[in-house]
């Protein structure tokens, strides 16, 4: 009740209303098209189980291992240390989301930025004890705690940062852990294929081209290295894409990356195989696993307009 009674408290509500605001006028204005992209990747990161392992991962990657010790003290700081408790409300800041997530079975990383006010309490607890101890046990504690701390810098920098090269076994057992490792292989070669496929094509059909990608990675990809190869921008149906739609005229020719054959006939009645997804390294990704085919697809089967309406999906 102290805390309701604060001013500050309402100060700071009113500050982030006024920050969310736009956001949810948007939100308003398209039937609150996040709850909608929220539940479907939430559907199909429970179907894949994606949300497995919620608190194996809290050790391993939002904090880690060598910051045990110092976010356990942040808990005692702020659920027994009598002499705290003002502090309490921001103990259940942590915990209450960290349960709620596992409950509703979000994903591990959602919690990572609560761990900070974990740390900073933690450390006052560690620096109080350091203080009750002997000059050389400060000493000992003080060095056992900056190697800890190095440690974990250098294990995070490992298991969340490409540093390996490409195939060796640091990036193999790395890319295990983070499967965004493997999907970072192969934009340039992905872009310079689709052009090769773009350039092909006679004059007349250039201007009336898209370049449909299935999935954000391929979009981003190639509209990344496609600009200085001269590509069209691309479209695509996914998340926000969908709402910039496919040009102020429908595509005569689509060149189609990301989908199966099976895909491509649904949508077009000639399918012509004209490429393939490949990389230097040899990485089995997304890309190259699942869908490695590019198509070049005429004679659509639904006008433009029918088919893009029904077009949109998430991921």
């Amino acid at each position: 009740r102290r805390y309701l009674r604060s001013p500050w408290l309402w100060a700071g509500a009113a500050v982030s209303v006024a920050i969310f605001l736009p956001n949810l006028l948007w939100q308003i204005q398209h039937d609150f098209i996040s709850l909608t992209f929220l539940n479907h990747i939430h559907t199909r990161d429970v179907e894949i189980g994606r949300t497995g392992g919620y608190f194996v991962q809290q050790l391993f990657v939002s904090a880690n291992l060598f910051t045990l010790p110092l976010w356990v003290a942040g808990l005692y700081f702020y659920f027994v240390a009598p002499s705290d408790r003002r502090y309490r409300a921001l103990g259940w800041m942590f915990l209450v989301p960290l349960l709620l997530f596992f409950l509703a079975q979000g994903r591990f990383y959602y919690m990572a930025p609560a761990y900070p006010m974990l740390f900073a309490a933690g450390a006052v607890v560690w620096e109080q004890w350091l203080a009750q101890r002997g000059s050389t046990g400060a000493r000992v504690g003080r060095g056992a705690t900056w190697t800890a701390l190095g440690a974990g810098a250098v294990f995070s920098a490992i298991t969340m940062m490409p540093i390996a090269p490409i195939n060796s076994a640091g990036w193999r057992l790395t890319s295990r852990i983070h499967d965004n490792f493997t999907e970072q292989i192969g934009w340039p070669e992905l872009a310079a294929t689709v052009a090769e496929i773009y350039r092909a094509l006679p004059e007349a059909e250039k201007a009336h081209t898209a370049i449909l990608a299935g999935n954000y990675g391929e979009a981003g990809g190639i509209n990344l290295y496609g600009r200085r190869l001269g590509l069209p921008e691309v479209i695509s149906g996914i998340n926000t894409y969908w709402w910039r739609g496919y040009g102020p005229e429908p595509p005569e020719v689509v060149i189609l990356v990301g989908f199966s054959r099976a895909d491509a006939e649904r949508f077009a009645q000639r399918v012509e195989l004209a490429g393939h997804v490949t990389n230097p390294y040899g990485v089995r990704n997304e890309e190259t696993k699942d869908h490695p085919d590019i198509f070049l697809c005429r004679g659509f089967r639904k006008p433009w307009p029918e088919f893009w309406k029904k077009f949109q999906r998430f991921g």
